[in-house]
């Protein structure tokens, strides 16, 4: 099958080769250059196949969903937000809409593990990998005009995360082997990479030159979503042993990390909203928004690769406190007005932060857990979902203090709201900072 990508890479460098830009011709060591480059990349491509095509089938059929998944996730967020800001130009029907996706999130883990005793996993990952992209579609086709409506529809998307995150996780770690895992892994992230860099910047100019923009894109997201959730509907899967959980005290170690969870929680909230409306608000349309969006995807991956590769566990207090610090200078230039300059600040410094202070808690909150299940024999599904309770309730605490801010004044909220949730999330961590600073955690 391979040789024939040899084949058509050397008869069109050949016919590349022999045309003529401004009369110069190319000699023939820049032929063989050329013909080098290509065969290299040709080689690359069968290598990446060979690789792949090594990882269990379960394994290709995850990776394949995944990325679909990954192709619609902007559209179901960035734009969803976007559509919501644009057609009421009312940003508490947005901050509902979130509240009601955080706060259906932690209950539907629980949930989830009570169907999964009555329902096979896979029918149970496709429900919800399918209901993410319903509630996209209810936003835009069955425009609503009550927050109770937009709380409702936030509600549908929470469930569907809650079931599409609950059985992801499970599906990843038991279905995929540790020779490839480091592999799956990379490749997930570096599709995820891709994703996240094209599909906005091509979404925000389609809305820009689409009468009917919206309505396509999330079509376009259901049905791959469907495909997604679905093309894992008979393939073999074990079902997961449950049993039921002891119910026993948690250490002082786990009440740090539930502190450190609703701080993470509570500064990267106003992030899912302040983007779209920042950008639609002082700068420009949905095109400029897909655009911005897919630059910072860009910059926060090559920096977050450097800083992954600098930092270290010991490090973790400091990094932490910096990074929410950051979150509180994200947000001083909105104060005095939303610009283009503040905006483009709050949106650099907020991304770089919240990609780092996930990246420095991730590796110390996973340590803390394994140290937890030591120490109290608590099983991890329980600490995972302890974890979600926390992240999911700093986040409905931030929204809600921006609720009632917006209720008084939209604009107002939108300046403040960013420093607000950082200064919160310094409180949070506080009392515990001087006992990190002697112990191990």
């Amino acid at each position: 099958m391979y040789p024939i990508f040899n084949v058509v890479n050397r008869i069109a460098a050949e016919n590349l080769l022999t045309t003529k830009w401004s009369g110069v011709r190319y000699n023939r060591k820049s032929r063989y250059a050329i013909l080098a480059y290509m065969s290299g990349i040709t080689d690359r491509i069968q290598k990446e196949a060979t690789h792949f095509r090594a990882m269990p089938k379960t394994a290709q059929l995850l990776t394949l969903s995944y990325f679909l998944r990954s192709i619609a996730y902007p559209l179901l967020s960035l734009f969803t937000s976007a559509y919501i800001w644009k057609t009421n130009n009312d940003a508490i029907f947005l901050i509902v809409y979130y509240i009601g996706n955080f706060a259906v999130l932690p209950p539907m883990f629980i949930a989830n593990k009570w169907l999964l005793r009555r329902v096979r996993l896979t029918t149970l990952y496709g429900i919800g990998t399918v209901l993410t992209g319903v509630s996209a579609l209810m936003v835009v086709f069955y425009h609503a005009n009550s927050a109770g409506t937009y709380l409702l529809y936030g509600a549908i998307y929470g469930v569907g995360n809650g079931l599409y995150w609950a059985n992801r996780n499970f599906l990843t770690l038991r279905h995929t082997t540790s020779a490839v895992r480091s592999y799956f892994t990379g490749l997930q992230f570096s599709l995820s990479t891709v994703a996240s860099v094209v599909v906005p910047v091509i979404a925000g100019w389609v809305i820009v030159f689409s009468h009917t923009g919206y309505e396509l894109l999330v079509v376009a997201a259901f049905a791959l979503l469907l495909i997604a959730g679905f093309m894992m509907k008979d393939v073999a899967i074990e079902q997961p042993t449950l049993t039921e959980d002891r119910p026993v005290p948690f250490s002082p170690i786990w009440q740090k990390a539930r502190l450190l969870s609703l701080s993470i929680g509570v500064v990267d909230s106003a992030l899912y909203i302040l983007q779209a409306v920042l950008v639609l608000k002082a700068i420009g349309n949905e095109g400029i928004l897909g655009s911005i969006s897919g630059l910072i995807a860009i910059l926060t991956a090559v920096a977050s690769y450097i800083f992954g590769r600098m930092y270290k566990p010991a490090t973790f207090l400091p990094i932490f406190t910096a990074m929410l610090m950051g979150f509180i200078l994200s947000g001083i230039p909105l104060l005095w007005g939303i610009t283009a300059f503040s905006v483009a600040w709050y949106l650099l410094i907020v991304n770089f932060a919240d990609n780092f202070i996930w990246i420095a808690n991730e590796p110390k909150l996973m340590d803390m857990m394994d140290e937890e299940v030591t120490r109290s024999h608590c099983p991890h599904y329980r600490l995972i979902i302890d974890r979600e309770w926390f992240v999911d309730a700093g986040r409905v605490i931030a929204l809600i203090l921006f609720l009632g801010i917006a209720l008084y004044n939209q604009t107002r909220a939108m300046q403040i709201i960013a420093s607000l949730t950082g200064f919160v999330s310094l409180l949070f961590i506080l009392p515990i900072m001087n006992k990190m600073r002697t112990k191990v955690v």
